[in-house]
C-alpha cells in the first residue's frame, strides 16, 4: 500500500483529489487532499510500525452540507483498501478555513508495515 494507490481509488470514486500545496485560491468545488503525517514505530517492535495518512476534504464556504457528503464518499471509497489501509477512528473537527473560503474536514488512517526507524 502506498499514497498512489490511496490518490487513485479516489480518483477512481470520481473524488477530485488534489496533492498537497497545489491548490491555490477559493474553493469553489469539493476536493480531498492526501497528506502523509508521519511514520512511526510501535513502542514493542523495532521492525513493526505505522504509517498515518490525513485526507483532508474541503467543500465551499456556501456548501457546508456537501462535507460530510464527501467524507462519506471518501470512507467508502478507501474502504475498499481493507486491510492494507484501516480508518483509525479519528475524523477531524468541521471548521471553516478563512484562507480557502471552504468548510474542511479530515479523516485519518493507518498503513502497517515493517520499518527501518531505529
Amino acid at each position: 500500500m502506498n499514497y498512489p494507490d490511496i490518490v487513485n481509488r479516489l480518483l477512481d470514486a470520481g473524488i477530485d483529489v488534489a496533492m498537497p500545496g497545489t491548490k491555490q485560491g477559493i474553493c469553489t468545488s469539493p476536493y480531498a487532499v492526501v497528506q502523509n503525517a508521519g511514520t512511526f514505530r510501535y513502542a514493542q517492535s523495532d521492525r513493526l510500525g505505522y504509517t498515518l495518512i490525513t485526507v483532508h476534504c474541503y467543500v465551499p464556504l456556501y456548501n457546508y452540507e456537501q462535507l460530510d457528503t464527501l467524507l462519506q464518499s471518501v470512507r467508502s471509497s478507501l474502504d475498499a483498501l481493507y486491510p492494507d489501509l484501516r480508518f483509525a477512528g479519528n475524523e477531524g473537527a468541521h471548521i471553516i478555513n478563512d484562507h480557502f473560503k471552504a468548510n474542511e474536514g479530515s479523516l485519518q488512517y493507518i498503513i502497517q508495515r515493517k520499518t527501518s526507524l531505529q
